[in-house]
């Protein structure tokens, strides 16, 4: 419940509470009003939540004196009703304060066990439906394509105008959805990978026995290893981008409130993205690891993906997961690692890349 009032229900050893004496039951009470004023339950929330520290707030304490049920009834006549009544409110104030916590933790419970851990069925229903109540929720504020703004148009056209140009200068256009076959696949590995089937052994007209220019060689041209680079290079990207890419990030640039939020969030994903295929594929597990996992409570994070429609779906469609790690109890977006993600992932980087710099600041 919103309204209800933030109680501690457990103090652990060796913590910022338990260095200032925090007992369970202290109902907690906003800052300089001397206990009147109780905090709301879900403002104490978003207040731990936040960057501010110290959390400054104050408290209310039912006196437990004499609480065990003999020196209750030892006490006599009011003061060990009195004693019998503290000790009994203490007590109620205490299992409400556990029975919200363990509500919120079943609210808030992670979605998946096992970091890595493919999603089950009933955890796909599970997002679906998150997902489908985030649209109702932006529908009724009134976020959807009806209300993109004009800026928000203009930054998806002239995004489309440098695609345009980048598929120019390819001599072919890498951002078009395309459906081929196995064989058509592996046929285009192989020419990317050898050369055309024409090129080896191929000879000048004086021949010469030299090739008549070093792109006929097979292999001239290395795909390269960092995918940002490999969106700049002119061979190896006859792949195109998957439909759930295209589809979560039109979702964010025109179904987002304001063009600041949408560039912001793209910048932070595409940061990830690039870190977890690089720096998190390189190195010692214990320090490459790092790069492939994203915590969704870090405030930053929570408002570049977590809070943005389509941020979570377009992470998800380059190979991150949900997780929950069995460590602290956390969500995670993981990267798999020994993968450099789909191979169309230089061209969704660059579409990113594109959207960043076109819009107006």
């Amino acid at each position: 419940r919103a309204a209800a009032t933030a109680i501690v229900s457990q103090v652990l050893p060796d913590t910022q509470a338990a260095a200032a004496e925090l007992q369970r039951g202290d109902v907690i009470c906003v800052a300089d009003t001397e206990g009147e004023v109780e905090m709301p339950y879900d403002d104490f929330l978003k207040m731990a939540a936040s960057d501010v520290r110290p959390l400054i707030f104050d408290i209310r304490r039912i006196d437990a004196v004499g609480t065990g049920a003999g020196a209750a009834a030892s006490s006599g006549g009011g003061t060990s009703a009195a004693t019998a009544d503290a000790y009994a409110k203490r007590q109620a104030v205490i299992a409400a304060a556990e029975a919200r916590d363990k509500a919120h933790k079943k609210k808030t419970k992670p979605i998946t066990k096992g970091a890595g851990k493919d999603l089950s069925n009933t955890d796909r229903k599970r997002i679906e439906e998150q997902r489908e109540e985030q649209a109702r929720r932006n529908a009724a504020e009134g976020i959807g394509a009806a209300t993109s703004s004009d800026e928000s148009k203009r930054a998806v056209a002239a995004a489309k105008a440098g695609e345009a140009q980048h598929a120019a200068a390819l001599g072919y256009n890498p951002y078009e959805t395309k459906k081929v076959s196995a064989g058509q696949a592996r046929t285009a590995t192989v020419a990317v990978t050898h050369g055309a089937l024409g090129d080896a052994g191929g000879t000048s007209s004086d021949g010469g026995g030299a090739s008549s220019s070093a792109a006929a060689a097979p292999g001239a041209v290395a795909p390269p290893s960092d995918p940002v680079s490999a969106a700049s290079s002119d061979t190896g990207n006859l792949t195109h981008i998957d439909p759930p890419f295209d589809e979560a990030f039109e979702a964010i640039a025109l179904h987002t409130s304001n063009n600041e939020t949408a560039t912001q969030a793209l910048t932070i994903m595409r940061k990830l993205i690039v870190n977890a295929t690089t720096k998190g594929q390189t190195g010692p597990d214990d320090t490459s690891a790092k790069f492939r996992r994203v915590r969704l409570s870090n405030p930053k994070i929570k408002a570049a993906i977590t809070d943005v429609h389509g941020a979570l779906d377009l992470m998800m469609s380059v190979g991150f997961v949900l997780s929950e790690s069995e460590d602290d109890g956390e969500t995670y977006l993981v990267f798999p690692p020994g993968s450099a993600g789909p191979s169309w992932l230089p061209q969704a980087l660059k579409k990113m890349e594109n959207y960043t710099q076109v819009v107006p600041s």
